[in-house]
């Protein structure tokens, strides 16, 4: 009887032991329920490590250039200095659009407070963005201690989830942005972790401490009101106290009360806009449901721990079988959602959604046996315990699903602490059963352990530095565009840190008033960076003047539009990541013509009565041309204070050549001064009848010098010897910098 038993133990695995023994073994170890105080020895030296790996985590990347939606929370933090009670007061351009304020903005004004607050202390001259980072640096520390105390009533040894939490990928790339993802999970984790204990303890103090939280947590963030929700199913099945449900109900009272206050002052509800541009997005229907799911279970799959322990411990005990169907499943998708996805890309959203689908699969797990009858344990949890973390998960996803717009890896955020939780508590569970088998597995669990945590950093190192030097793309090309085009007026045309950037140096957004960009203005489009349209009229008048590149020096991309990494949007793409070699950014330099945007308000002399007009002519490709006929003087005011190069091209049209017959045709460009004096000159006679060469169009290279009083004329002549009504032409216009 015996050695059959023991041949039965060893036909077992060790992971269909978890399985078949869960609900008994796991009532030997309960979690460390004990409040973990902070005058243990245990306690300090945890806190201390995590403190330790959190800022040694965010050193390398301190001086991160601001990067994404940090740029308009740095324009709201200026607004807020100037407006404290209304901090979203100033009309603001944003992707081509003009609004008179920002109140519906899709967050409340918190992180601009706060960043108010570093601005006044720091200012904002080149190189401060480390003190920014360095004092955003409260929020991942807070995260990380919040969640250790958190899973002090999940786990036995809480510090694995919360060292997790401190080297898990999307955080180590988020933790270096100034959006206020970051801040409220940190926030959100703070006020669960001192209700918890506020409820097990019986402490009115950590009533308040998780009140504010939440406060805090909704007041960067309109999506925090889940926290009511879940904490007030843990009070309701705990049968919390009255202190515990005042601290439910303040955070909502004082949001619901500011929301008024706001609303009443800008005369609109601020939310029904916000949720208004939500609805404009269609974020319920089908096709925006499917690509929304795809796209968590890839940010899940790969940026919560590293995919291949994900796979290993929630697929532990089912033989192959649904990884089998679960990779085949995600091939099926991938051919049906991305056929055109290179092989590369199409590997990388397999496993990602391999692993994510494993991951929902374990949580739907766990949340059918949380709440069926009759089972005290669930996977290692209490029956609360197991309830509370599935709610956790699957609110996340649901609000993810329902009310945001689409994907992204930050949204998901809030899900990494309760997919952290049960991933260690799994591992406890099968640390037990690992002792009871035979043989003794060779990836035991505290080989998995340490093996999540040393891959998960690495894997998040790696793209903590690609989305680092892709922030560092615009202070480059802000710089290198200042050396190139100082003294001229420039316009953006796109956002994220290129706005940043390209606004320090100078630039300005594109106005909605397009009518108030003047001839010679700069005009600079990202590939990139949200890129917007220039209006038709004003584009019809710009000339392309230059390509810029810029690469970077790793593969890994978090955004391109080569590729279709997409961790900030799945406008780009389903996958978080990416490998490429090419550039990742291109910026077109445009310019205005002056000559042509200038035209209405230039002298204007013509002998034959017909004035000049723009118009296309064929110089190599087509370019854009004053066209006059012969006895035109154009005088234009010349104001620039900076020494310009002027180049174009002079001649008449190529086809016109041929009936010129022996006249002559003298093109003319003069600067004069305020006395009339010539300060530049340009003189060009052809002969197309007797001179071949005269038939091609004849650059020009002139040095303008600065106007010192401002009232200097340009003038443009075009003559003619003889007899001849052939038209000439000024064509491709450019000024630049000397």
């Amino acid at each position: 009887m015996e050695g059959a038993k023991g041949r039965e133990k060893r036909r077992l695995s060790p992971i269909s032991f978890v399985d078949v023994f869960v609900n008994s073994s796991v009532r030997e170890m309960r979690p460390f329920t004990r409040n973990p105080g902070l005058r243990r020895f245990p306690v300090h030296r945890d806190l201390a490590l995590l403190v330790v790996v959190v800022v040694g985590c965010a050193i390398p990347f301190i001086s991160q250039s601001f990067h994404m939606d940090d740029t308009f929370y740095m324009d709201m933090a200026r607004s807020a200095r100037a407006h404290p009670l209304y901090p979203y007061d100033a009309p603001y351009d944003f992707g081509g659009f003009h609004v008179r304020d920002t109140a519906s903005h899709s967050h409340p004004p918190l992180q601009a407070y706060f960043l108010a607050a570093v601005q006044q202390f720091a200012g904002e001259e080149s190189g401060r963005e480390w003190i920014y980072h360095a004092a955003a640096l409260i929020f991942p520390l807070l995260a990380a201690v919040s969640l250790y105390f958190i899973s002090a009533r999940f786990v036995e040894r809480p510090i694995w989830p919360s060292l997790a939490m401190a080297v898990c990928p999307v955080v180590l790339v988020m933790e270096h942005t100034l959006m206020a993802d970051a801040p409220t999970l940190a926030f959100s984790l703070a006020a669960i972790a001192c209700f918890l204990w506020g409820t097990e303890l019986n402490r009115k103090s950590l009533y308040a401490a998780s009140s504010l939280f939440q406060f805090s947590a909704m007041f960067m963030s309109y999506q925090a009101v889940f926290l009511a929700l879940l904490l007030g199913f843990y009070q309701l099945r705990k049968r919390g106290r009255a202190a515990g449900w005042i601290s439910l109900l303040l955070p909502p009272v004082c949001m619901g009360a500011w929301l008024g206050m706001t609303s009443m002052h800008y005369g609109r509800l601020i939310l029904l806009d916000t949720l208004g541009y939500v609805q404009s997005r269609r974020p319920i229907s089908l096709s925006v449901l499917g690509m929304k799911a795809l796209a968590l279970m890839e940010y899940q799959g790969w940026l919560i721990v590293f995919p291949f322990f994900l796979l290993y411990v929630f697929g532990r005990g089912l033989k192959g079988r649904l990884l089998g169907l679960a990779v085949l499943a995600s091939v099926y998708v991938a051919q049906a959602a991305v056929p055109g996805y290179r092989l590369l890309d199409k590997a990388i959203f397999v496993l990602g959604l391999a692993t994510g689908i494993f991951v929902s699969v374990r949580m739907g797990a766990l949340l059918k046996d949380a709440f069926r009858r009759g089972i005290a344990d669930a996977f290692g949890f209490g029956r609360l315990e197991a309830q509370f973390i599935v709610l956790w998960y699957f609110g996340v996803v649901t609000y993810c699903l329902v009310l945001l717009p689409e994907g992204s890896a930050r949204y998901i955020m809030p899900l990494v602490a309760p997919v952290l939780i049960f991933f260690f508590r799994r591992l406890e569970v099968s640390e037990v059963a690992e002792y009871r088998v035979e043989p003794y597995p060779f990836l035991n669990s505290a080989m998995v352990a340490s093996g999540s945590l040393v891959l998960s950093l690495v894997w998040g190192l790696f793209l903590a530095q690609a989305d680092f030097e892709f922030a560092r793309v615009y202070p480059r090309a802000a710089a290198a565009f200042s050396r190139m085009y100082a003294g001229l007026d420039s316009y953006i045309t796109g956002e994220w840190g290129f706005r940043y950037y390209f606004t320090r140096i100078g630039a300005k957004p594109l106005p909605f008033d397009e009518s108030s960009v003047r001839g010679g203005s700069l005009l600079v489009r990202p590939k990139l960076a949200m890129p917007y349209g220039v209006p038709a009229d004003l584009s019809s008048m710009t000339m392309p003047l230059v390509s810029l590149s810029f690469d970077l020096k790793t593969p890994f991309r978090t955004m391109d539009v080569g590729t279709p990494a997409g961790f900030y949007s799945t406008g780009w793409g389903l996958i978080p990541f990416s490998l490429s070699s090419r550039s990742l950014e291109t910026l077109e330099v445009q310019q205005v013509n002056f000559m042509v945007e200038r035209l209405p308000w230039a002298h204007i002399e013509c002998a034959t009565g017909v004035a000049p007009w723009p118009g296309y002519v064929s110089v190599r490709e087509r370019a854009l041309a004053i066209l006059a006929k012969p006895g035109t003087r154009i005088v234009y005011p010349w104001t620039l204070r900076t020494p310009m190069n002027l180049t174009l091209m002079v001649g008449i049209l190529p086809d016109s050549a041929a009936s010129a017959d022996d006249a002559s045709f003298e093109f003319k460009i003069l600067l004069r001064g305020p006395q009339g004096q010539i300060l530049a000159r340009f003189d060009k006679t052809l002969s197309p009848a007797t001179r071949k060469e005269d038939r091609e169009w004849q650059p020009v290279r002139l040095l303008l010098p600065a106007s010192i009083m401002g009232a200097d004329a340009l003038e443009f002549q075009y003559l003619t010897q003889g007899k001849s009504g052939i038209t000439g032409a000024f064509a491709q216009a450019i000024i630049v910098p000397e």
